[in-house]
């Protein structure tokens, strides 16, 4: 388990499943957009790039979608609120995504022989998809500005908890670990808790703590997208 997409960064990837998690909110708000018919999603690294991206591809059905400071950019059609993809709004859509963390984990997360989009709203489903997976299981966490973050963190360990419940033998690292039993340690109180850090307090302030218990619904979703060639969509 990695808590930054720098630790990422130097990790050798090779023959490996990686679970990217940003629960608040860049893979929630994914899964949310995906569960209302959301075609694929293209995450990029800055605003200039997503742009770009959605002026040379000039279709109808392409869209810009993103945050800085939390916040929906300017001249953006979505921002990265699970609020924002309804799916009067979203079907069909290819939304090319920037976030403050979320794309940048994806980014480094290219090199994996498999890489799922992991949250507290599918962690069943994605538990039971890196069972059929067979591969050795990295967790990246987003972080916040390639710092630790509580919020992923308790994401990972909700995940591991997953794989234990569905008999996976699991070897965890200390990391691994210490996710695992600080999910379990808040899981009566899981929304109360991504409330109280730092980043959930954040966006309860800015007026987006309806965002934060969106995102703590266990298991609302069987969906799991995967990242490929520069794409996340669902391969069913």
């Amino acid at each position: 388990m990695v808590f930054t997409p720098g630790e990422l960064e130097k990790r050798d990837l090779q023959g490996k499943a990686v679970v990217v998690i940003d629960a608040l909110r860049a893979t929630s708000t994914m899964i949310e957009a995906f569960e209302n018919g959301c075609a694929a999603f293209i995450p990029v690294l800055t605003v200039e790039e997503a742009k770009r991206k959605v002026a040379e591809c000039a279709k109808p059905d392409f869209s810009l979608g993103g945050e800085r400071g939390g916040r929906m950019v300017e001249g953006f059609q979505f921002g990265n609120s699970p609020r924002d993809y309804p799916a009067d709004k979203v079907c069909g859509k290819t939304v090319v995504m920037t976030t403050t963390n979320g794309t940048r984990a994806l980014v480094a997360a290219r090199g994996a022989a498999k890489v799922l989009i992991g949250a507290f709203m599918n962690r069943t489903a994605l538990a039971k998809r890196l069972i059929q997976e067979g591969r050795d299981v990295l967790m990246a966490c987003a972080g916040e500005k390639d710092q630790f973050c509580l919020e992923d963190t308790l994401c990972a360990g909700a995940i591991i908890d997953s794989l234990e419940k569905a008999g996976a033998a699991v070897s965890l690292s200390d990391s691994g670990l210490a996710a695992n039993r600080l999910f379990h340690s808040s899981e009566d109180s899981l929304c109360r808790k991504l409330l109280e850090c730092e980043w959930g307090r954040y966006l309860e302030s800015i007026g987006l703590g309806p965002d934060v218990e969106i995102c703590a619904r266990m298991d609302s979703s069987s969906i799991v997208p995967v990242f490929e060639e520069g794409r996340i969509f669902l391969d069913r």
